[in-house]
């Protein structure tokens, strides 16, 4: 699938709890290229929405998932706003977070850069290899 045949045409915007315990993680394959992608839900009101994230994004809001469960935090204390973009063909759309704005706690952001910069060393934070893609039908 090449990502870039898919335009998003509009915006969404969440204010909610990431809920870091769903979290899945792996690495999508664009032609030789593998990038990091998770897919999340995101508590806002009574609905949980799914979205995903690629690339750098992706590292960070699962170096925050860890932080949180590694700091055994509450399941509605990881409080986001997420910007996110619709990525649709005439079946299905998915939303590809584009910004996320974090409402945590100094210890959580601490943790969680911690944890982005010693992914893959410390032998505890490793990136998932699970092959992963958009649900897209072609």
């Amino acid at each position: 699938m090449n990502i870039a045949q898919y335009s998003p045409y509009a915006i969404a915007r969440f204010d909610g709890v990431l809920m870091f315990d769903g979290i899945q993680a792996g690495v999508m394959t664009i032609g030789i290229t593998k990038s990091p992608i998770v897919r999340f839900r995101v508590l806002a009101g009574v609905q949980s929405h799914p979205i995903w994230s690629m690339d750098r994004l992706a590292l960070t809001i699962y170096s925050y998932c860890d932080a949180a469960k590694d700091l055994h935090l509450a399941k509605t204390a990881l409080q986001v706003s997420i910007t996110a973009s619709w990525v649709s063909t005439e079946q299905f759309s998915n939303l590809i977070a584009t910004h996320v704005e974090w409402h945590a706690a100094s210890n959580v952001r601490v943790a969680a850069q911690r944890i982005l910069t010693n992914m893959g060393n410390d032998g505890k934070h490793i990136w998932p290899l699970t092959e992963m893609s958009l649900p897209v039908k072609q």
